[in-house]
């Protein structure tokens, strides 16, 4: 069993390491703490998701802008600077592997089963579907169809979990539903599932906070999500074709 003292000296060299931008040191310290097999405290759980971030966003990023100057590259026929480009890529790509794939043993074997808290349950399942929807942004093929269906399978087992279970302006549930809107908008193609699931997540919230108000700590943890939400629903509404199933009236419900 890690003492307190332990877990407070590794969350310490973490937070040290963030703020030096260290990130390797940031995900070692708390691989520690997440291999204990213990439930995370809201602090431990935060640290332990910006540490992966910190090395998975910049991979993520560079891939993202040479696929773009690739595609460039290929339409005015440049074979041999698309081929280099293209190894860049798959160097990338097996980076990105490597974290997600680490990523995804420490949820399945010291996290999930762990954890007898809702919105860490909630909070771990979302992180699965997230860093399967990673995958699935530069896989192809099969391995891609796999991804896939991982990530909506992890995205529909946080949704089932916060159901009933956490409020509508929990941010953990808003995160989760966030999250999956965006999968299901940009990977899954699915576009009016994408702005239902956003719709309807935004929509229970504004609800909540109509008919109970919204105290400090809500607003500095929720509002900031549903902001995103919002911007999202605003640029899918503009990006959907006459006849869908978005009507003017949802456009002006946007603005709270």
């Amino acid at each position: 069993m890690a003492s307190s003292a332990e877990r407070n000296d590794l969350l310490f060299a973490a937070k040290v390491a963030e703020q030096a931008q260290r990130y390797d040191e940031m995900v070692d310290a708390m691989k520690k703490l997440v291999t204990m097999k213990i439930e995370l405290s809201p602090k431990e759980r935060s640290a332990f998701s910006m540490a992966y971030k910190k090395e998975i966003e910049p991979r993520r990023s560079s891939w993202g802008i040479l696929q773009q100057i690739k595609t460039n590259e290929e339409i005015n026929g440049a074979k041999q600077k698309v081929m280099w480009i293209r190894e860049i890529q798959e160097k990338i790509e097996r980076e990105l592997s490597s974290v997600c794939d680490e990523m995804m043993n420490l949820l399945d074997k010291h996290l999930i089963p762990f954890t007898t808290n809702d919105e860490n349950c909630v909070f771990y399942l979302k992180m699965k579907g997230d860093y399967y929807r990673y995958m699935a942004e530069y896989k192809t093929g099969t391995e891609k169809k796999k991804t896939i269906n991982n990530s909506l399978k992890a995205y529909q087992a946080a949704t089932a979990k916060a159901e009933g279970l956490l409020p509508p302006l929990n941010p953990i549930m808003l995160g989760s539903n966030l999250n999956y809107s965006v999968f299901l908008y940009d990977i899954v193609k699915a576009r009016r599932r994408g702005m239902a699931v956003a719709r309807r997540t935004f929509d229970e919230a504004v609800g909540e906070i109509t008919n109970k108000g919204l105290n400090e700590e809500m607003y500095e943890d929720s509002v900031p999500i549903l902001e995103l939400i919002k911007e999202n629903l605003h640029r899918w509404a503009a990006d959907v074709p006459l006849g869908s199933d978005i009507h003017p009236y949802f456009i002006r419900r946007l603005s709270l």
